[in-house]
């Protein structure tokens, strides 16, 4: 089956702060939401709110959790935004978000921003970087008409209602659907299970993301039987996808790289993969969650180091179960307790001359980061090291085909 477009045409995932201005949602000077005919409109609450601008667009956020909000400028604003994309305030291991980055914008650069605080008893749980040093108002809240919410994608999910300013003005009030208040988990020192998603395109201008323990297979459309492909400057890398559980296929135009590090959430009948260079809507076929399908058990055999390190985060984010070697004797001995033996060639020249002769059944992947070699005898292919999409490819080509 092929993806069908079950969106509107509004922009999805990041876009320019271009196509923010225009689609910017401006309603005229004075204008209110109206209540239905024959109802009396109720008193709008009022509540004390962290009122910016973003692209000339007003925004306010609800301050009765935000503990503080500092103004921070020059060396400090561009240190704090470095760590904003690795989603972590420094040592002290809150969470950390720029709100206009969660929101699918562009941030336009900047030299000064505000750091609010959020928490509860005293106690600071997030902050967020607001490319607006906020003000402090009180306004009165009311919902806002749906035919408005589409005029703020691609972040209309989160906008909560309209806030109405003593000035007149009013402004977009934003909720944060990312638990943004609540306590970080604790994480152990194992990185997380199936975590991994692939980019692609799929027939839209924006990329979707693919979860990637719910695939099964991944085979270039120039291989399947019967499907003819056109000529293409992207030949080659147009994919066939099979997803588990159903067995359902989704032909993508391209796998263009690995997705950062987010989270998942819904809007609607639809999910996204929310991280902080922008939003990207799932690719699931019929709307359906596709299920997990069942993790190899994988040995890397590569030599100590960071490498193996983020090798093994890799694989382990893929959904699999991963186990460590250093010695080369583990690609010949073994196989038969493992699915797959990833295996670093650059470090073992001997393993990459000779091979491995023995038949157990386990499928045997070589890494090289120089010029790519002839697969090894005994083993499926090789891929580059250093290159997350070929891995995820290869793991997922079915076993005896040419890597």
């Amino acid at each position: 089956m092929l993806p069908v477009d079950s969106l509107s045409a509004a922009p999805r995932g990041t876009v320019s702060g271009e196509a923010s201005r225009t689609g910017a949602f401006r309603p005229q000077d004075g204008v209110r939401p109206e209540a239905p005919r024959g109802e009396a409109r109720p008193a709008p609450a009022r509540v004390e709110v962290l009122s910016f601008s973003l692209y000339g667009m007003r925004f306010a956020l609800p301050a009765a959790q935000v503990l503080d909000v500092m103004t921070v400028a020059g060396e400090r604003w561009q240190k704090l935004l470095a760590m904003a994309t690795n989603g972590t305030l420094g040592s002290s291991g809150l969470p950390l978000i720029r709100l206009s980055s969660r929101m699918g914008l562009v941030p336009a650069p900047s030299a000064e921003g505000g750091l609010a605080l959020f928490g509860t008893g005293g106690k600071v749980r997030a902050a967020v970087l607001i490319d607006e040093v906020p003000t402090r108002q009180r306004a009165a809240v009311e919902s806002m008409p749906a035919s408005w919410r589409d005029r703020f994608s691609p972040c209309e999910d989160m906008i909560a209602g309209v806030a109405l300013m003593a000035d007149g003005l009013q402004a977009a009030m934003l909720d944060l659907p990312l638990g943004v208040v609540a306590p970080r988990p604790r994480t152990g020192v194992a990185p997380e299970h199936d975590t991994a998603h692939l980019l692609v395109r799929a027939g839209r201008a924006q990329l979707e993301a693919v979860r990637v323990a719910t695939l099964r297979g991944a085979t270039p459309l120039d291989e399947m039987p019967g499907i003819a492909v056109l000529p293409s400057p992207r030949r080659g890398r147009r994919m066939m996808l099979e997803f588990g559980g159903e067995g359902d296929v989704i032909a993508v135009d391209e796998v263009v790289g690995l997705a950062p590090a987010g989270r998942i959430e819904r809007v609607g009948s639809l999910r996204f993969l929310a991280t902080a260079t922008g939003r990207y809507r799932l690719l699931e076929p019929g709307g359906t969650q596709p299920g997990r399908t069942r993790p190899m058990r994988v040995l890397v055999t590569a030599p100590d180091g960071a490498a193996r390190t983020g090798l093994r985060d890799l694989v382990r984010s893929m959904g699999h179960d991963v186990s460590l070697a250093d010695d080369p004797r583990a690609a010949r001995l073994a196989g038969g307790r493992f699915d797959t033996v990833l295996f670093d060639l650059d470090a073992y020249a001997d393993v990459r001359a000779e091979g491995v002769a023995t038949p157990d059944g386990a499928r045997r992947i070589g890494l090289c980061a120089g010029a790519q070699p002839r697969a090894p005898r005994g083993f499926d292919g090789v891929v580059p090291a250093g290159d997350p999409v070929a891995l995820v490819l290869a793991l997922l080509r079915r076993p005896g085909r040419a890597g």
